[in-house]
């Protein structure tokens, strides 16, 4: 399917740069012959459109909030247990607790251990799937939008500059990234008044 794509937009780039002077090829497929000009093509800035997009500025502060909040946790617990631990070889060093309470102390320690492990696994497994899933919230909102924006095929084809498809330089007149951006805050903010 990736090598369908880029030999898609391999031909498309060909065919543009072939007919610069009118505009317009015959492409072959399917069965069919279509015609497809440069203004049936378009493209998006992926990363300029996500860096400001309000739905992930919004989305992605509460995650890093959230993200910190837990760091910070997860450190304070750790040094608790640190030092605990230290103070624990230091009484057996200096001789103040018995072997039996040596052993005890030992044991409390690594249940502690093994309880902050668990814990913190747990919680930075529960972080990457928050993540994933406002990455998916907003990818979802972004492919549902263009969608809209293109329901009456404008576009032949709506491209990323970003992502590892082949777009090295492309016509300036051909981004969208602007407009489609422009919808995008627009239906969140009107998102946002309804709720």
């Amino acid at each position: 399917m990736k090598k369908g794509l880029i030999l898609v937009v391999a031909v498309l780039a060909m065919a543009a740069c072939k007919n610069a002077g009118n505009g317009v090829e015959s492409v072959s497929g399917g069965g069919s012959t279509r015609e497809i000009g440069a203004a049936d093509i378009a493209y998006i800035r992926m990363d300029s459109l996500i860096n400001n997009y309000n739905r992930y500025i919004d989305l992605g502060g509460e995650f890093e909030a959230k993200a910190t909040k837990v760091q910070s946790d997860l450190e304070t617990r750790a040094r608790r247990l640190e030092n605990e631990m230290i103070d624990a070889q230091e009484k057996v060093s200096k001789g103040l607790v018995t072997r039996s309470q040596a052993a005890t102390l030992q044991e409390q320690l690594q249940r502690k251990g093994a309880d902050f492990e668990n814990s913190r696994q747990t919680q930075l497994t529960q972080l990457a799937e928050e993540e994933q899933v406002m990455t998916n919230q907003i990818t979802y909102a972004i492919e549902t939008y263009i969608a809209k924006f293109n329901a009456d095929y404008r576009y032949k084809m709506i491209i990323t500059t970003s992502g590892g498809t082949p777009i090295l330089h492309a016509d300036p007149a051909l981004d969208i990234t602007a407009e489609i951006l422009k919808g995008l805050n627009d239906e969140y903010a009107a998102e946002q008044n309804t709720k």
